[in-house]
C-alpha cells in the first residue's frame, strides 16, 4: 500500500505553536483515516477472489463508516449472497474483529466509558471530542451509554439464570466471604419522578475475600479489598439479591465457602439471608450512630454509648426500657421506643461476628489476605455511586440510573474490560454452544475454501491494526 500525501499550510494564519499542533494532528488524522480505508477495502478484494464462489454470490458494493480515534472512516465493502443459511452476509465483517456500538469503533466505546465514571455527558463529550478525530455530542454520548450499561445488565442475567441452575462457578477460591450492603437516595426525574417520587434508594452491594495492607511512606498503610465485586440497581428487593448472587458466584466459587460474613444497617433487604452460612453483623457506624439519632439528652447518650462500646448489649436495652419509663418528654420517648425496637430487631448482629464465638476460617492466603473488620461500605457508596450520580443537581431516569451504576461498578472493580467476570459455566452441554458462522475455518466445518497464499501487515504498520483492530490477514478463512 502506498500512499502519497500533501499538506499545505498557511504560516501567515498562525499565532502560536498550539495553532500548527492542530493542524498537523488534523491533516495526520486524515492520512490515517485513509490508510485504514485502503487496507479494509484491500482486504476485502483479496476475500472477494478467494471465497467460495459456489456458496458465496457477490452481489454489490455497498457503503458503510466506522468512528474511529483518528475520525470517521467510510470504505465500501461487497455484500454477498450466502446459499447455505440464504442470508445476506459481509464476508469482511465475518473476517475482521470489530467490536463497535453503532458505528463507534471500541477504542472510542472503552474512552467512553472511562471518561463517563467521572464526567458529566457533555464534558464527556467535550473530552472525546477534543482527544480524538471525531465530533460528537452529549446526546450521542448518552446513547452509547445507555447500550453499554443495558449489555452489563443482560450479561448480569444471563449469569443469574446460570446461577439459579447451580451453572456458574467463580475462579476465587476463599474458605471466607464478606458482604456488605447499603442503599443511596438517588433524585429521578420525569416520568420516574411522578411514578416514585422525588428520589428512590439505589441498593449497592460489594463481596470480598479479606483486606490487603500495602505499607506506604510515612508509616501509613493503604487497604484494599481483595477480588472485590459490586452490584447496583434501582431494582426491588428479589430481583436485587437475584441478580447480586449470580455477580458473587460469578467471581466466588461458593462451594469453598464455609462463612459468609454479611454487613449491613439493619434493614430488612440486608439483613436477611437464608444462608446457613451467613453471620449478619450490624454495621457499627449505623449501630452507634443510632443512639445520637434517636435520643437527644446528653446524659443517657453517654449512658447508652457506654454499654454499646462495653459489648453489655442486654443491659443497653433493659436501659433503653428503664429510660421509657422514667423520662417525661414525650419526643425523648418516641425516640427511645423507636431505638428499642431497632436494636430489639437486631439483637443477634449486635456484636462481632468474631466475639461470637463461632470458628472463623482462615483467609485463602493466610498472612497475605487479612480478615475484615468489615464498615468498607460508607466509603464505597461515595466512591462507586455517589461522586457521580449525586450532587451537580443530577436528575436521573430508573433505566439511565441502572445503566450508569452498571458500567460504575464495573469501573471500580477493574472489570471495564470484560462484560463477563472470570467463572466457569458447567454443564453447559448443547444449549450454550457457539453458533457456527461463515468466518469458521474450513477444517473445523468441512466445507468453505482455504487461502493458497498468506498476506500479513508490516511489522512497522503494527499501528494501523491496533487502530482499527483486526487480525493478521494470514488467519482469514473463509
Amino acid at each position: 500500500m502506498s500512499i502519497t500525501y500533501s499538506i499545505e499550510m498557511d504560516n501567515s494564519k498562525f499565532e502560536n505553536i498550539q495553532d500548527i499542533i492542530r493542524q498537523i494532528t488534523k491533516a495526520v488524522y486524515s492520512l490515517g483515516a485513509e490508510m485504514i480505508k485502503q487496507q479494509l477495502e484491500e482486504m476485502d478484494l483479496y476475500i472477494r477472489d478467494s471465497r467460495d464462489k459456489k456458496r458465496f454470490r457477490c452481489k454489490d458494493k455497498r457503503k458503510t463508516s466506522i468512528k474511529t480515534k483518528i475520525g470517521v472512516v467510510e470504505y465500501s465493502r461487497y455484500l454477498y449472497f450466502d446459499r447455505e443459511s440464504n442470508e445476506y452476509v459481509y464476508l469482511l465483517d465475518s473476517s475482521v474483529e470489530n467490536n463497535c456500538i453503532g458505528l463507534v469503533n471500541e477504542d472510542v466505546v472503552e474512552l467512553i466509558e472511562n471518561q463517563i465514571c467521572t464526567q458529566s455527558y457533555r464534558e464527556t463529550a467535550d473530552s472525546i471530542s477534543e482527544a480524538t478525530g471525531l465530533s460528537i455530542s452529549a446526546q450521542g454520548i448518552w446513547n452509547i451509554v445507555q447500550e453499554l450499561g443495558k449489555k452489563r445488565i443482560e450479561k448480569t442475567d444471563e449469569m443469574a439464570k446460570l446461577n439459579k441452575k447451580d451453572l456458574l462457578q467463580g475462579c476465587v477460591e476463599t474458605p471466607i466471604l464478606y458482604e456488605e450492603a447499603d442503599g443511596d437516595w438517588i433524585r429521578l426525574q420525569g416520568k420516574d419522578r411522578r411514578k416514585y417520587g422525588p428520589s428512590r434508594e439505589m441498593k449497592i452491594m460489594i463481596a470480598y475475600d479479606g483486606v490487603i495492607y500495602h505499607p506506604q511512606k510515612n508509616n501509613k498503610v493503604r487497604r484494599e479489598l481483595d477480588n472485590k465485586v459490586a452490584y447496583a440497581s434501582f431494582e426491588s428487593i428479589k430481583m436485587f439479591n437475584y441478580h447480586k448472587e449470580a455477580v458473587i458466584a460469578g467471581k466466588f466459587n461458593m462451594n469453598t465457602v464455609n462463612l459468609k460474613v454479611k454487613n449491613g444497617d439493619g434493614a430488612q433487604w440486608i439483613q436477611k439471608d437464608q444462608d446457613c452460612r451467613t453471620e449478619c453483623v450490624l454495621d457499627k457506624f449505623h449501630r452507634n450512630k443510632k443512639i445520637k439519632e434517636c435520643v437527644h439528652n446528653p446524659e443517657i447518650i453517654k449512658t447508652l454509648s457506654d454499654l454499646m462500646n462495653e459489648s453489655r448489649f442486654d443491659d443497653l436495652i433493659e436501659s433503653i426500657n428503664a429510660y421509657i419509663n422514667t423520662v417525661n418528654d414525650e419526643k425523648e420517648i418516641a425516640g427511645l421506643e423507636v431505638l428499642k425496637c431497632y436494636y430489639t430487631e437486631n439483637r443477634d448482629s449486635l456484636s462481632s461476628y468474631f466475639e461470637r464465638g463461632i470458628e472463623i476460617p482462615p483467609t485463602r492466603e493466610p498472612g497475605v489476605v487479612h480478615h475484615a473488620r468489615l464498615g468498607s461500605m460508607e466509603s464505597n457508596v461515595f466512591t462507586i455511586i455517589g461522586n457521580r450520580m449525586k450532587g451537580r443537581r443530577a436528575l436521573w431516569s430508573i433505566d439511565g440510573g441502572n445503566n450508569l451504576a452498571a458500567i460504575l461498578c464495573a469501573k471500580h472493580t477493574r472489570t471495564l474490560d470484560r462484560l463477563f467476570p472470570e467463572c466457569e459455566i458447567i454443564d453447559l452441554e448443547n444449549e450454550y454452544q457457539e453458533p457456527v458462522s461463515v468466518g469458521r475455518s474450513a477444517e473445523a466445518e468441512g466445507k468453505g475454501y482455504e487461502f493458497t497464499c498468506n498476506i500479513s501487515i508490516p511489522a512497522n504498520m503494527q499501528w494501523l491494526k491496533n487502530i482499527s483492530k483486526f487480525r493478521s490477514i494470514s488467519e482469514f478463512k473463509i
